[in-house]
């Protein structure tokens, strides 16, 4: 019978990354930097404008400081996205390599928690060769284009690399080194001081430590001072108006009853995205769902997949983390916490990479090394062009988005944007046809409509 981690003695995760894993990391590094070289060609797009092009709170360091003190929300996000502005003088390639770095970072910490995870279970197989490969096919994914290469994904990219630099000092913290006992619980600060969903941290602690069979009372004391800090931010961001306003929005934009079933289906939809990322859309038209009923073959899925994974832990944690970790950080908050995209790609770089472990520790356990190696470096080699590719729809908003409405041709809010995005072209004849079209679509959308006016105003003053 293979061992398990209740029965091999723990060993010394902490130990330093032998020379062949710093190699297999330098890989997986290098391949992120080529599938992502060609993103500095990117534009502002969306929401960019929203909240840094037009938002003059994040255009000097003294803005940035009066907002967040008057309340504003993310104060590390705005940081950074004010000193790119400094920096870059308001142009897009310098937020586009912060963007990368924040990615490469990511990267790395999906290396140490692969490698962690698997010198934990030693039946899972060669713990540098298995981290090598997660973080490989993480770094060129095509699905997390949009928490890299569009600049405001940054928002959940970056408080991925704090969220899951905390569980790997929290991991080596369990080894008895101090600088990791402290640093933990200051990563999962600046991950809330960047996006306010990083408090679910100890859920994945707890998730953590179960998957890898940890005694509860030894869990229990190493946790308690990140639910303490959990609970000690609660009150504050609930007392806080930003917070508070996105609440208030959630609670109105749809309740539990729609919200379960639809999250159901988005969820599913992203799934088949990591293993097939075809047709990725930044606003993808999906439905919201009425009741459970619409969505019973996607909740046997994910209840199936629940049980699957608690049956599996005994012989197969990596799966227990797996499918949990999923649907801890994609379904739960959602479906609690509506929002009014229902869903985004970008959640994937949060929710997704221990599935990618769970591919690589079947794949070296299945497949002779030579086939094995063979698979993944193809497999690497297919996403990267992807995600090349994918790159280059984000080099304009007329590319972005008419590539958006080849996906979503019947969302008013694409053509809307697809005719701003002409408008500011100077090709009014082609804006005036994509507002037609968002009011064809839907006559009552009113930026359309005022867009559309603004246009003809334009017009016969020319």
């Amino acid at each position: 019978m293979p061992p398990t981690a209740s029965t091999v003695p723990s060993p010394n995760c902490a130990s330093p990354p032998s020379r062949r894993a710093a190699v297999l990391l330098t890989l997986a590094l290098l391949a992120g930097i080529a599938a992502y070289a060609n993103s500095f060609a990117g534009a502002f797009q969306f929401d960019d404008f929203n909240v840094i092009v037009n938002a003059n709170r994040v255009h000097s360091l003294s803005a940035w400081w009066a907002a967040t003190t008057q309340g504003g929300l993310r104060p590390l996000l705005n940081l950074t996205y004010a000193l790119n502005w400094l920096t870059g003088g308001g142009t897009p390639p310098v937020f586009h390599a912060f963007n990368l770095l924040v990615h490469l970072v990511t990267t790395a910490c999906v290396f140490a928690l692969a490698r962690d995870f698997v010198r934990r279970h030693p039946q899972a197989g060669d713990a540098d060769i298995i981290a090598g490969w997660t973080a490989l096919l993480f770094a060129v994914h095509p699905l997390h284009t949009e928490a890299v290469t569009y600049i405001c994904g940054r928002s959940t990219s970056m408080m991925t690399a704090f969220y899951l630099g905390a569980l790997v000092c929290y991991a080596r913290a369990g080894e008895g080194m101090l600088r990791h006992r402290l640093a933990a619980p200051l990563l999962f600060m600046l991950a809330v001081l960047t996006k306010e969903s990083s408090l679910l941290l100890p859920l994945a602690l707890v998730l953590w430590d179960w998957s890898n069979r940890e005694a509860w009372r030894v869990a229990l004391r190493r946790q308690w001072p990140f639910w303490a800090l959990a609970l000690a931010a609660l009150p504050a961001l609930a007392l806080h108006p930003g917070t508070w306003a996105l609440l208030q929005g959630s609670l109105h934009t749809r309740d539990l009853a729609a919200s379960l079933p639809t999250q159901l289906h988005s969820s599913t939809i992203l799934l088949g995205k990591l293993f097939w990322p075809a047709g990725l859309n930044i606003d993808p038209d999906w439905p919201t769902l009425a009741g459970v009923a619409d969505a019973l073959p996607q909740l046997a899925l994910f209840a199936g997949a629940a049980v699957l994974a608690i049956w599996l832990r005994p012989r197969r944690p990596w799966w227990t983390l797996g499918i949990l970790w999923l649907l801890l950080h994609l379904l739960l908050p959602n479906v609690f916490f509506p929002r009014a995209d229902i869903a985004n790609e970008r959640q994937m770089v949060w929710a997704g990479w221990p599935l990618l472990l769970c591919l690589v520790i079947e794949l070296r356990l299945r497949a002779r090394p030579a086939v094995a190696w063979t698979t993944v470096l193809i497999c690497a080699l297919a996403l990267a062009w992807a995600t090349h590719l994918r790159n280059a729809d984000y080099e304009s908003e007329i590319a972005l988005w008419l590539d958006t409405a080849r996906h979503s041709p019947h969302k008013a809010r694409v053509f809307n944007n697809l005719g701003y995005a002409y408008q500011q072209a100077g090709r009014d004849d082609d804006a005036r046809q994509a507002y037609l079209k968002a009011l064809a679509l839907d006559p009552d959308h009113v930026k359309a409509l005022n867009n559309l006016e603004r246009l003809d105003a334009a017009s016969r003053q020319d």
